[in-house]
């Protein structure tokens, strides 16, 4: 399966992908506000395995795409439903390598791993959580027609121990197809 924006491809991760992703994973500087694993490529590999297990899986609930932009990929990007237990919303989550930022790349992504969610999984509604000092990903949320539902969470980094600001973005089905028509 994949799928085709204007300039991208977006595909399920598969095994294979683990050095391109562990050059943005593995990239301090980028994940201090993400929660891949990061610290070896034993690690990345391992992420890797496991998501591209769960699209074989009938239980599946985190579908994890990479973003590929002129067949290299670039970026990642996530639709769980492991937080709903009626599956009934999901959480979208991206990442793009610091060389591909700031040029849209994210939120073309983000926006067709949103329709996929609305469209495949039959879902009625997508959250999306960042950091209040990253206005990138902010900005994403709402280039992709979310809109912040709450300022007030916080979140807490496990390998820093720092606690920030969280928002929290949200889009339902209803306002997301009159988005796209």
């Amino acid at each position: 399966m994949e799928i085709k924006t204007k300039r991208l491809t977006v595909r399920p991760i598969q095994i294979g992908d683990e050095a391109a992703i562990h050059e943005y994973a593995g990239d301090r500087s980028l994940t201090m506000m993400y929660f891949l694993p990061n610290e070896t490529f034993e690690e990345t590999a391992a992420f890797v395995r496991e998501n591209a297990e769960e699209w074989h899986s009938a239980d599946q609930t985190n579908f994890e795409f990479v973003i590929l932009l002129d067949g290299r990929i670039i970026g990642g990007c996530d639709c769980d439903l492991g937080h709903s237990a009626d599956r009934s919303y999901a959480t979208l989550g991206w990442i793009v390598h610091k060389d591909y930022r700031n040029r849209g790349y994210a939120s073309e992504a983000a926006a067709a791993v949103m329709d996929f969610a609305f469209e495949n999984l039959k879902i009625r509604k997508v959250y999306a959580q960042c950091d209040i000092n990253n206005p990138a990903s902010f900005g994403v949320m709402r280039k992709i027609g979310m809109k912040c539902v709450s300022d007030q969470g916080t979140r807490t980094y496990p390998k820093t121990g720092i606690t920030s600001g969280e928002y929290t973005c949200m889009i339902t089905r209803e306002e997301w197809e009159k988005a796209v028509r």
